[in-house]
């Protein structure tokens, strides 16, 4: 296919696989979307003389490595119950624990030696550092049992029932019970995740950043190695959790785990969460987030394949350091994120110029620069977006000589423009070390723009994203504010 814009570094680009079966094509597409192109990678192969593949998909961001199985083996039709199940569950749970502890290992031992491809011919782009925090996640998704799980429970969702005082050997012993999953291994170091049919879907899409999936992932961990866990499905558990979200409370399970010994989840809690005017107003109220996502998603584009009209740092490795900041935000922090940047667009002519600051509500040590600038007719796209990277760095210099406790700066430029093309420039400002001549500069290059009717005072505006404000007692009022200001919660929304 021939691509719409000249490939400027060819060393950028990437050739991915797209799956190899119709599940992993489907997991591939959920993976690009919950997780972003840049670090999702399906398919991956050990660099080794016969090129096995690692895992189904690979998903490698800052100190996170998840793994995922995909398996789709059909369900059997014996007559005995117990029969099908022992057999289902050793090809399509029990290969995929020991695909995934495989990886790891792998990973653990030769991370720099993982292709993107079955011919080995492309290193994987990121580099893997393995240190005392990197945290593998590992994750057997088992297809084939939903229609044979609904047949057996009369109904329900076709999940397969979790109870984790099942362990090991224990799922396939003379006293198991079909459709029933525990904790595969009796190893707390090697935690293994098992979604079904019925529930990675609904996991994927729900809890679709990595932050908020991998918030998810610890919760629940936490939850099944400390307390005994009946569940009906995975689907109840998720509803759970995302009835905390909803409120503005991630951490729900985490409360369920401190305050019960003992825990169970009803069935049908998940269609009767989707049922209500709650989940409504969340999916209608993040609707706008996904702004982020397709900002991200489209820059990656050019950048995988090698068409970015400029970088100082031409390496996707590189590349991911530099927009991590932004795809590390959570569904919450992108809507408001999105809010600030696309009502800016919205109220800027064509012919405007201007910058905004958003500042993220629980990472205090950075921000958000927008700027805007008109392209004048008479410039080139090569000295117009030179000048717009000039001056967004200059900006971010401004704001540090402003906000002295901001260490980085994600600077993001775009065109005021009435025409459909647009184009945007990024910059990783890192002001983590600011010596005082950088202070004295800085201020200097203020008055500069100042003089030079290039900035403007800038007025302090708060937004709250929960219909209630959100309320918070004893240390945490020291908390950034949730409405994302900048300042302390009880500075902001928790003033009485």
């Amino acid at each position: 296919m021939k691509m719409p814009f000249p490939i400027n570094y060819p060393e950028m680009v990437v050739k991915k696989s797209g799956g190899l079966t119709a599940s992993e094509n489907k997991l591939a597409i959920l993976g690009y979307h919950t997780f972003l192109s840049l670090w999702s990678y399906p398919n991956p192969y050990k660099m080794q003389s016969n090129g096995k593949e690692l895992c189904d998909l690979l998903i490698v961001f800052d100190k996170h490595i998840i793994i995922f199985s995909d398996k789709d083996c059909a369900y059997g039709n014996s007559g005995d119950a117990l029969v099908d199940w022992r057999r289902w569950y050793k090809k399509a749970i029990q290969k995929s624990a020991e695909q995934l502890i495989g990886a790891k290992n792998w990973i653990l031992h030769y991370p720099d030696r993982i292709a993107v491809d079955a011919k080995c011919s492309q290193k994987l782009p990121l580099e893997i550092k393995i240190t005392p925090e990197t945290r593998f996640h590992l994750i057997a998704i088992a297809h084939g049992a939903e229609e044979s799980c609904k047949a057996y429970f009369s109904g329900e969702d076709g999940g397969l029932l979790i109870d984790n005082q099942i362990v090991g050997d224990m799922h396939i012993g003379k006293d198991c019970e079909p459709f029933r999953i525990g904790q595969i291994l009796d190893d707390t170091d090697n935690f293994i995740h098992v979604f079904d049919d019925s529930s990675y879907y609904n996991i994927l899409s729900e809890l679709d950043t990595v932050r908020d999936f991998v918030g998810y992932l610890n919760a629940r961990q936490e939850l099944l190695t400390q307390k005994h866990v009946l569940a009906e499905s995975e689907n109840d558990i998720l509803a759970q959790h995302l009835y905390g979200v909803i409120k503005g409370n991630n951490a729900s399970l985490q409360e369920i785990s401190r305050e019960y010994s003992d825990v169970y989840f009803e069935g049908g809690l998940l269609p009767e969460l989707k049922q209500s005017k709650q989940y409504r107003d969340w999916r209608v109220k993040v609707r706008t987030s996904y702004f982020w996502d397709d900002l991200l998603q489209k820059t990656f584009f050019f950048v995988e394949n090698g068409m970015s009209e400029f970088t100082t740092i031409p390496t996707i490795h590189e590349q991911s350091e530099l927009f991590k900041y932004m795809a590390c935000e959570d569904r919450f922090h992108r809507h408001c994120l999105s809010e600030g940047f696309l009502s800016f667009l919205s109220k800027a002519n064509p012919g405007d110029r201007g910058t905004r600051i958003l500042f993220n509500s629980s990472e205090c040590n950075h921000c958000y620069l927008l700027l805007l600038l008109p392209r004048e007719k008479y410039m080139s796209d090569t000295d117009y977006r030179a000048i717009r990277r000039e001056m967004l760095t200059n900006y971010c210099k401004i704001i540090k000589s402003e906000y002295p406790e901001i260490s980085y700066i994600i600077g993001v430029a775009h065109e005021t423009s009435d025409k459909d093309y647009s184009s945007e420039d990024f910059v990783y400002f890192d002001a983590s070390e600011w010596s005082d001549e950088d202070q004295h500069n800085a201020v200097a290059l203020k008055t500069e723009y100042e003089e030079l009717h290039l900035l403007s005072e800038r007025s302090m505006a708060s937004r709250t994203f929960y219909s209630e404000a959100p309320k918070m007692k004893g240390r945490d009022r020291n908390k950034p504010c949730p409405c994302g200001s900048g300042r302390k919660f009880k500075n902001c929304c928790g003033i009485s």
